[in-house]
């Protein structure tokens, strides 16, 4: 195995996680992400700036699941049942739920902004390399973010103003 054979397997991970946001289905999102990276090691030697890889197999992932959902014209479920809702059991239990929430809020954005938070925060890329990954302008990716940061904040207001007075409160 190559260089550039090893820096693709680096990034199934990062593809796994961007695959199971777009298909909201573990099953699903396993077969993206396999053929995102099949695909991707076919086609690496298009690849000319292995830096780039990571950005590369996103927007392969991303036109795959295009092509999917082009041809089969579905409606796909949420991932995941209904956030546990149990008081008590310490702060970890209560961070848990959190993120457990949060998930569900993220799985509930229109497929755009679910993938350009995604992108953002989870995979952490730049707003040009999120961009290029959707093959949408810089300014069309800020516009989603944005709109997506604010449904995020709505449906979890409680959490945020938890987290904001905490802040205040800290300093």
């Amino acid at each position: 195995m190559g260089a550039l054979d090893d820096l693709v397997a680096a990034h199934a991970d990062a593809v796994y996680r961007y695959a199971l946001r777009l298909a909201r289905d573990p099953q699903q999102a396993q077969d993206l992400a396999q053929e995102t990276l099949l695909r991707g090691w076919q086609s690496r030697h298009k690849l000319r700036e292995p830096a780039a890889a990571r950005v590369w197999l996103l927007r392969i992932a991303t036109n795959l699941q295009r092509d999917r959902l082009r041809t089969a014209r579905i409606d796909l479920p949420l991932v995941g049942e209904e956030p546990d809702r149990r008081t008590g059991g310490g702060r970890r239990l209560e961070e848990q739920e959190n993120v457990q929430r949060a998930l569900a809020a993220l799985d509930e954005l229109p497929p755009r902004q679910r993938q350009v938070m995604h992108l953002v925060t989870i995979e952490q890329l730049s707003h040009d390399d999120a961009a290029a990954v959707l093959g949408i302008t810089a300014t069309a990716l800020k516009a989603s973010l944005s709109a997506a940061r604010r449904q995020m904040r709505e449906k979890l207001k409680d959490i945020y103003d938890e987290i904001r007075g905490a802040r205040t409160r800290n300093g």
